[in-house]
């Protein structure tokens, strides 16, 4: 894909493509056909990155001039794309091309069994899946269309459809992933921003300080921070008050406790504290979020 090339900090870090703002109380799972969205940016699809968002692209026909962490690749119909977080990626598709990309947060992976979920939480590298065989072929397709169907349907159970068809996804193609290869310096950051983000979840409502997160890491505060800011664009404090911001809305969208228990729930000592917390991350005191987003 041609084009003038940026600074890694300056490179767009969105949620979906185009969507800098976090929606108000997201799902773990987002899935869309290719054609959708490229459909409306001429196809083609300016290289940007994720936090926090694991991709998998499905090609089902057509081509694509892709561009990944600044190298240059082609894909063509029948290969899936694996795109880690952090992995600057952009796409030049032909106007015949269709398929699907299911967008998954990284709090999904702690669901899966040991042997799959951490695999997958540890992918520092986009890897590009080649089905060469017709029965390969025909399972995969099956199984991105069995997504796509349970993602857009409505009926009883629709949450637990959706995880059991991405979990079968998942555990297929994780027995088709080739070797990984990458450059060793980017490697070792990414993978210690993924243990970060694993830690992050775990001990988001403890109200640890920065230092404990980098001593975990084994480094130090100041290169925990500059790593974050290089692939995230964000600091390593933001990382942890966005994640106890999403859990704050989810609280308040799904559940009914009252506004001082969420505060406890999330670590706050001071209820008028989390307010101000909420309204620094969202724009509105939480009352008025909870108002917002409960029906009439």
């Amino acid at each position: 894909m041609a084009g003038k090339k940026s600074s890694l900090s300056s490179v767009p870090v969105y949620h979906l493509y185009g969507e800098q703002a976090p929606e108000l109380a997201p799902d773990l799972v987002h899935c869309e056909s290719i054609a959708s969205r490229s459909r409306l940016h001429n196809w083609e699809i300016q290289p940007h990155r994720h936090h926090g968002l694991f991709q998998m692209l499905w090609l089902a026909r057509g081509k694509a001039s892709i561009e990944l962490d600044g190298h240059p690749a082609d894909l063509s119909g029948g290969q899936v794309l694996l795109l880690p977080q952090h992995c600057v990626h952009g796409f030049r598709f032909s106007p015949d091309a269709d398929g699907e990309v299911i967008t998954l947060a990284y709090a999904f992976f702690q669901r899966l069994q040991p042997d799959l979920g951490p695999a997958l939480h540890a992918m520092s590298t986009p890897v590009v899946c080649t089905l060469t065989s017709g029965a390969d072929r025909k399972q995969i397709e099956a199984a991105f269309q069995a997504m796509h169907d349970a993602y857009a349907g409505r009926g009883a159970h629709r949450g637990l459809l959706i995880e059991a068809q991405l979990v079968s996804l998942l555990v297929w193609l994780s027995r088709h992933l080739p070797a990984q290869g990458d450059d060793a310096p980017l490697a070792r950051g990414r993978e210690h921003l993924a243990k970060f983000s694993q830690l992050i979840e775990a001990n988001y409502a403890q109200q640890y300080p920065l230092e404990f997160y980098a001593h975990s890491l084994g480094i130090s505060a100041a290169h925990l921070n500059a790593l974050c800011r290089q692939l995230t664009g964000d600091s390593a404090l933001a990382l942890i008050h966005a994640r106890m911001g999403l859990e704050a809305r989810r609280y308040l969208m799904y559940t009914s406790m009252p506004v001082k228990d969420v505060s406890d729930a999330l670590g706050f000592s001071d209820p008028a504290y989390f307010t101000r917390f909420f309204k620094r991350q969202t724009g509105i005191p939480p009352i008025a979020f909870r108002a917002g987003t409960r029906p009439a």
